[in-house]
């Protein structure tokens, strides 16, 4: 067959083919772009931070720092992080330290640090920020003689905005999760600790990461649990030996598999044995020190996260029989595959506790949540290895499972549809009075 020549019908399709492509491509690009999620900064300032006076949602769309007025006051400062992992503006971080780290203007300070997750950020109409705010304005209430202030931590917690896209950035938005929270993020949390706590130990300061936000959160803190654990193993303080960050760290329905929590849970399994070498003595540890809750009604990772994970865990090498030598309970069970695709707070052999319950769920409007009296808390923990027991206001029943080591200060447990109905529902009112009640027990 002889070559078509040059300036033949053919040669004209191959030259009108790729001009349609030339022209096609970049309106399918548009297309693309088109579908993204905010790339930007949401409260990125070029002319300084100054403090806007919120009252209510759509308030201050732009500002990273925040006041709202009495009687419900508190101030709160929003920090971004970038894709990988950087401050959006490290003057932004600097303004929101500033602002967490002042001295109270009336008794302790509480500072609360919220992570938020998957199809979140820090724009102003979002979700989580306005039941962020939701939980400041109760926890001012509960606590009219402090200063509150609340820390809202914004990256892109959506690649696509299409709404029937979102749910296929799974695995994209939780390997930025990752890099989230291997990054500056870190260097935030420290600085922040030693700016709140440093001014005056009796601040209180809480961490709270929500679903992807539990992962970042995770991320960028496992290291620095392991450490403070082996510390506690040598300190002989006659008060709290494990620290952990800040005042408490709170998991709620974390979407990060269960092998990422295996290496801390295999050294407390081992270290709270009674034939480790360098035993840990949990004796003298009065509340809480971490906090992993997963929600029975929470289909997100409880379904879609194992679904999801199979299929990036089926070439993979597990070993059937969890780690060897870890502890006396570390067995079979502790299936590495199972580890891999489950969900931290959902894999059962990591609880500490049985389902936390509600009594007398909805019976009426939790309108105050006093501290426990002196001794209180350590009554109830003791208590609860034997029989359920139930947190006054706050209403949450607790009931230890009963395995060793029983003081643990690093708790996971189940919590009912009635705590928190779903994945997103985590500002009930029970829930939050609870969290403060552990930080501030004596």
């Amino acid at each position: 067959m002889s070559a078509v020549p040059l300036g033949t019908d053919s040669t004209r399709d191959g030259k009108g083919r790729a001009a349609l492509l030339r022209g096609i491509a970049p309106a399918l690009f548009t297309l693309a772009l088109a579908g993204c999620a905010q790339f930007q900064a949401y409260r990125v300032s070029t002319d300084g931070y100054k403090t806007c006076e919120y009252r209510a949602v759509g308030d201050c769309p732009t500002a990273a720092l925040i006041s709202h007025p009495a009687p419900m006051s508190y101030g709160m400062g929003v920090v971004e992080i970038d894709e990988q992992g950087f401050f959006a503006d490290r003057a932004q971080a600097e303004a929101v330290v500033a602002m967490a780290s002042a001295k109270a203007e009336r008794g302790r300070s509480y500072v609360v640090v919220f992570v938020h997750g998957w199809h979140h950020n820090a724009g102003p109409e979002d979700e989580n920020l306005e039941k962020f705010h939701d939980a400041l304005r109760m926890l001012s209430g509960w606590r009219p003689n402090d200063t509150v202030r609340g820390i809202y931590v914004g990256w892109r917690g959506d690649s696509l905005a299409v709404k029937g896209l979102r749910y296929l950035t799974f695995w994209d938005r939780k390997n930025t999760s990752d890099e989230v929270g291997r990054g500056s993020f870190y260097e935030f949390l420290m600085r922040l600790e030693r700016g709140v706590k440093g001014a005056d130990p009796g601040n209180r300061l809480v961490l709270i990461g929500h679903s992807f936000g539990a992962s970042v959160s995770f991320n960028a803190l496992a290291q620095l649990y392991m450490q403070r654990f082996i510390d506690g193993l040598y300190s002989t303080s006659d008060g709290p030996r494990f620290r952990g960050y800040g005042d408490l760290a709170v998991l709620i329905n974390p979407a990060i598999e269960g092998m990422r929590y295996m290496p801390f849970h295999s050294a407390l399994q081992y270290y709270g044995g009674a034939s480790a070498p360098l035993r840990a003595d949990f004796s003298h540890e009065k509340r809480p020190a971490l906090l992993v809750l997963s929600s029975e009604g929470d289909w997100a990772t409880r379904i879609t996260f194992p679904a999801a994970r199979f299929f990036t865990t089926m070439l993979e090498a597990h070993n059937t029989a969890g780690i060897r030598g870890s502890g006396p309970d570390i067995g079979g069970g502790y299936s590495e595959w199972v580890m891999d695709v489950q969900t931290l707070g959902n894999f059962g052999h990591f609880h500490t506790h049985e389902s936390l319950g509600i009594e007398q769920a909805g019976a009426k409007p939790l309108l105050q949540c006093p501290r426990l009296e002196p001794g209180r808390l350590a009554r109830i923990l003791n208590d609860s290895k034997a029989a359920p027991q139930t947190f006054p206001d706050s209403g949450i029943v607790l009931k230890h499972r009963g395995e060793p080591p029983t003081a643990s200060p690093y708790w996971s447990a189940n919590m009912s549809a009635d705590i928190v109905a779903g994945h997103t529902d985590i500002a009930k009112p029970s829930l939050v009075c609870w969290i403060i009640q552990l930080v501030d027990a004596e």
